[in-house]
């Protein structure tokens, strides 16, 4: 049983949301609703909540100045919004569950499926992660958040090398000589990578061009990047490889 709020200064959209919640999710349970940074933080205070479904815009600050004014980020959030893909790629980069409005079953689904998976530690460093990767042309301070058993790990994505799949999960290379295997597809951290310059070469492995060392003609077309590991090019995607390295299309 998850004791939840809503936070939203939209009446239609709170209506909305508890009538879906209410109507198809027995493991929820809302113990209240508010409408303001003000009353969230006063409401969230008195029921001390599993689960804050939370949004961004309010006429009194977003829902991250709420987060980062609490004592004590000791429940889960999941942001509601209205925002563009660019943004909801950041919500990826920082690991927060997100609904896009206006809100349908299927989506709520999926995040209460999801929410389970979700510790509850670090949210207010996350929320830091998410505030920046919000902001546009910030590759050199773009970070991302990497889920592990215990948490979160928060790493800058200009130190990444590359990224290789291995079914379900992805290994990912640093320029420090560390790999962590993550419990993502590779076309997720594709769909999230791919604005800062990171290209998939082969169905195995996304690169990310800034760290490139070479371009071999061999074997088909070989990259090697600057760890010296030598990765097979997919013919089909050679051709537009070639035109971002050649034409600095990073």
């Amino acid at each position: 049983m998850y004791h939840t709020v809503i936070i939203d200064d939209d009446q239609l959209a709170r209506r909305g949301l508890r009538r879906i919640l209410e109507q198809n999710f027995p493991e929820i349970q809302i113990l209240g609703e508010a409408d303001s940074v003000a009353s969230g933080i006063k409401l969230i205070d008195q029921v001390d909540p599993d689960l804050v479904f939370l949004d961004i815009e309010m006429p009194d600050g977003t829902g991250f100045r709420l987060l980062e004014q609490l004592s004590e980020v000791d429940f889960k959030v999941v942001f509601t919004t209205s925002y563009s893909d660019y943004a909801i790629t950041a919500f990826k980069y920082s690991a927060f569950d997100y609904i896009v409005k206006p809100v349908l079953i299927e989506n709520v689904r999926l995040t209460i499926n999801r929410i389970n998976e979700i510790p509850v530690l670090r949210e207010k460093q996350r929320v830091e992660v998410l505030k920046t990767n919000l902001k546009p042309g910030n590759d050199d301070s773009a970070t991302i958040a990497l889920p592990e058993i215990n948490g979160f790990t928060i790493v800058k994505v200009k130190d990444i090398i590359r990224c290789e799949g291995e079914r379900n999960y992805s290994r990912i290379f640093f320029v420090d000589g560390r790999s962590v295997l993550i419990s993502r597809t590779l076309l997720e951290f594709d769909n999230m990578l791919v604005s800062h310059g990171f290209f998939r070469i082969h169905r195995s492995h996304l690169i990310s061009l800034r760290n490139v060392n070479r371009y071999l003609k061999t074997d088909g077309g070989v990259v090697e990047m600057i760890d010296k590991i030598q990765l097979p090019v997919s013919p089909k995607f050679k051709e537009e490889l070639l035109n971002r390295l050649l034409y600095n299309r990073i």
